[in-house]
Formats: structure tokens, C-alpha cells, sequence
């Protein structure tokens, strides 16, 4: 029954890679040579030397890890009687964590999470663009989005977020439009507004957009041409109402819809892609809207308006948001724990974080509702939530002081844990403070800690190893 099931989730998923034609049939025979055919062009068709087939992948959904195309399978990964390449294993492997690349053996492989309740297009979606990712990864190393400058990002800078906001719908417009001339019309004013956008920002900011357009919107971008979406999709999600932290979703879209416009205004800007990799689409698109000379068209007061008011409203929810949630955590029942860095001492760096399902607060402090683990000489510090489950701050949840301007990149000061269900262990071995609870692990040298009421607080400092007290 678990072998059918794999096979039928490799069919499902592998065979709508690739709509038949309009009117087709899918033709009968061995599915999974059919399989191999789709695979063999269906990415091709999006970018030149891009075959599914080429690249390893792991696949968990939701009972067992399916692995394809991997040249050395880890332990626990036994071949599919019948189908040479293919491996499974029970459970999820720990290397997948999500819709991303991983090294499993030193080689980099896609990952798609694809339960029974997952949505078909969206896994659809992940499981080209993870692929494509592999590919990209091998042959363009300019451009990779810093993400910790992503949490130092202005998100509640309101001048930026409206011009954010006209230059999506701008972009949105030129996709729509039918007639060539309009289109480099309307991406000349999405040019127009990233300039003016462009003074209000740091470098690190202005890089942070363009790795991800770089990185993700050609991932999307080829993923939505072999999954068969039309530019109309794209427009949709530029228009889609997010809250003012979700940045990183605005450049996939952006990024997938200046190369739909690239695919009518500069045909070959994928050869010239690969044969300079240090060109951007963006400027790609600027110098095809130049070459084309289309008079830029222009927003009425009434539409500026609505983005300024969009970008006030998403700013004042952000904000109620972020204000709700700290005191949430302040008041929040139960044993908690604090670990501090004494002043002047090495930061904690942080070494495994959830980079999606976070929320930054005001002052660099962030959220982590679902793992963190911060390391310096003293040792590790390790939360993980078992209840964690998307969009919830319940459960076991960290909040992290920082030691610098950026929230996560340059260290952090403190952590405070909160959420536990249960009085946490304390001990010391070999000459390390440790502390154990339900899904927390610590591991300190050179640490005191102390009780005050319901809350454990550790401070780290150098010297000698704290004795308790």
C-alpha cells in the first residue's frame, strides 16, 4: 500500500509538471518513460538547458521521503523495487525542512513538502522552482540575497512602501496589456518608481531586492511558464493585499514579472543572461524599454493617493501587530527563560534559524515561533516549538535581543523563552551549566543563573566557569 501510494504521488506529481496540449490526449504506455519525456522538456521550454530530469530531489509526503535522481542516497534510503533511481525511506528525512535546497551527501538537492493536504498548484509550483534553484545555483553565483538584511529592511518606511505598491501595479499593467507599446509604457513608470525608491534605501537594501529578484523571480518566473500560468496570474499576485513585513513574497512576483515582460520586449535575455550572469533582468528590461522608446505613462493624483493610503493602513497593522504580540509574550502564564550575554562579551551568533516564520519587532527584537539555535565559546543555546504550526505564536517561542543595528546578522544580546509547559532541569556537568525542558537544550560554560519567580535567568560572562546560586 506505501509503495502504491509513492508511486501514484510520483505520477501525480510528475505528470501535471507538463499540461498536454490544448485538446490533447497524454499518451498511453510506461508512465514513468512518460514521466522521463515530461521531465526532459518541459523545463527546457522555460529556459534554455533546463531539464527536470537533471537534478535531484526529495519529495516527503507526509508518511515517507521519496528521493529521485540522487547519486549517493544517505542510510535509510532503500531503492523502489521496479523503478532504478528512485529511493524511499520512512518519515521524514531531518534534512527537509521545507520548499528549499539542501546538501544531502555533499550534492544539492531540491525539497518539496507535498502532504495529502497540500495544494496541488502549490506543490506544482515548489517542485519546479526547487529544481530550477539546483540548476541556478550551479551556474550563477553573483546574485544570492542576503537574508539577514532582509530583517533590517524598512518595512514601515511609508515612502517606500507606496512607491512599492505603484511600481507592483505599474508592473501588473504591463502584463496585462495586450499591445507591446503599452507594456514598455507601463514598465517604463515601474522603472521610474524603482529609481525613486532606490534613493530612499541603503545598498544593502537595494542589493537584497535584486538577489532575490535574481534568485527567486527567475525561479517563479520559470516555474509559473512550465506549470502553465498566465501572465494574468502574475498581475493578481502583484496586486494581492500582504502585510507590510511580507517583503520577500513582492520580489518573487516582481522578479517572475519583469522577465514575463523580458520573454515580449527582449527575446533573448536568458542567453544573455547565462553568457554575462553579472547582468540583472532589471536592467535588462530598462535597456529594452529605452531600445523601444515608449512615452512613460503615469499614475492620476487619485490612484497615488490609494497607494499612499494602502501603504498607512499595512504600516498601522504592522505596527498593532507587532505591539499585540510583545505584550502577548510578556504576559504569557508559565515558567520562562532568559539567557543573557554580560556586556562586552563575544554575542551569540545565530546558527539554525526559521527564516520565513519570524516576526521582527521594533528595536531589532525578534520573534521565532518555530527553532532557533544561537552558538558562541560558552556553547548552544537550542528551542525548538513541537506545537509550532504556521501563522501561531503559541507554544514554545523565543524573542532575541540584538547586539548591533541588524536584528539577526550581528549577534544577539539575549534571549528570552517563554511557553513552557514545565519547570525546566538544572544541572551542571563537566563543568557546563545545562538546562533541559521540552523542546529547549542548553549548554553553557562560564554561566551563573538564578531564580526569580516563575522566570530562569542565565547570564554568560567570561572567566571561570558561574557557580550556581
Amino acid at each position: 500500500m506505501r509503495t502504491h501510494r509513492l508511486l501514484w504521488f510520483a505520477v501525480i506529481l510528475t505528470l501535471a509538471t507538463l499540461a498536454p496540449p490544448a485538446g490533447g490526449q497524454a499518451p498511453e504506455g510506461d508512465v514513468f518513460a512518460l514521466l522521463r519525456a515530461i521531465d526532459e522538456t518541459a523545463g527546457r521550454q522555460a529556459w534554455p538547458g533546463f531539464r527536470l530530469s537533471d537534478w535531484p530531489i526529495a519529495v516527503f509526503d507526509g508518511m515517507q521521503t521519496l528521493l529521485l535522481r540522487h547519486p549517493s542516497p544517505p542510510r535509510g534510503f532503500k531503492p523502489l523495487p521496479g523503478r532504478p533511481g528512485i529511493f524511499a525511506c520512512a518519515g521524514r528525512y531531518p534534512a527537509i525542512a521545507g520548499n528549499s535546497t539542501v546538501e544531502i551527501e555533499g550534492v544539492r538537492t531540491a525539497t518539496v513538502i507535498a502532504t495529502p493536504g497540500s495544494a496541488r498548484e502549490s506543490t506544482l509550483l515548489a517542485y519546479v522552482e526547487e529544481l530550477f534553484h539546483v540548476f541556478w545555483l550551479r551556474r550563477h553565483t553573483n546574485f544570492r540575497p542576503n537574508e539577514m538584511a532582509r530583517y533590517a529592511y524598512p518595512v514601515k518606511d511609508p515612502g517606500n512602501l507606496r512607491r512599492k505598491l505603484a511600481e507592483d501595479e505599474a508592473l501588473a499593467r504591463a502584463l496585462e496589456t495586450e499591445d507591446a507599446s503599452h507594456a514598455a509604457a507601463w514598465a517604463a513608470a515601474a522603472l521610474q518608481v524603482r529609481h525613486e525608491r532606490n534613493a530612499l534605501l541603503t545598498a544593502d537594501d537595494r542589493a537584497f531586492e535584486t538577489g532575490l529578484e535574481m534568485m527567486e523571480g527567475t525561479a517563479n518566473y520559470v516555474a509559473r511558464v512550465v506549470v502553465g500560468l498566465k501572465s494574468a496570474e502574475t498581475a493578481s499576485r502583484l496586486r494581492a493585499q500582504r502585510p507590510a513585513d511580507q517583503l520577500r513574497w513582492r520580489y518573487y512576483d516582481s522578479g517572475a514579472a519583469i522577465c514575463l515582460l523580458l520573454d515580449r520586449l527582449q527575446s533573448d535575455w536568458k542567453a544573455r543572461i547565462d553568457d554575462k550572469p553579472e547582468h540583472t533582468t532589471l536592467a535588462l528590461l530598462e535597456a529594452a524599454v529605452t531600445r523601444a522608446g515608449a512615452r512613460r505613462a503615469d499614475f492620476s493624483a487619485i490612484e497615488m493617493v490609494r497607494f499612499e493610503n494602502g501603504a498607512a493602513t499595512a504600516i498601522a497593522e504592522l505596527s498593532a501587530r507587532q505591539t499585540q504580540l510583545r505584550e502577548e509574550l510578556q504576559r504569557r502564564a508559565g515558567p520562562r527563560v532568559v539567557v543573557e550575554i554580560a556586556s562586552g562579551e563575544e554575542p551569540f551568533r545565530v546558527t539554525r534559524f526559521d527564516p520565513i516564520n519570524l516576526l521582527v519587532l521594533d528595536a531589532g527584537e525578534v520573534v521565532h515561533p518555530r527553532y532557533i539555535t544561537l552558538s558562541n565559546a560558552a556553547g548552544t543555546v537550542e528551542v525548538t516549538n513541537p506545537a509550532y504550526t504556521r501563522g501561531s505564536f503559541g507554544g514554545i517561542v523565543a524573542l532575541t535581543r540584538p547586539a548591533g543595528r541588524q536584528p539577526l546578522g550581528e549577534g544577539i544580546r539575549s534571549m528570552t523563552i517563554v511557553g513552557l509547559r514545565g519547570e525546566p532541569k538544572v544541572d551542571r556537568r563537566e563543568g557546563q551549566l545545562r538546562v533541559e525542558a521540552e523542546g529547549v537544550r542548553i549548554a553553557l560554560k562560564n554561566a551563573d543563573v538564578r531564580t526569580e519567580g516563575d522566570t530562569l535567568r542565565i547570564s554568560v560572562a567570561g572567566g571561570e566557569a558561574g557557580r550556581r546560586k
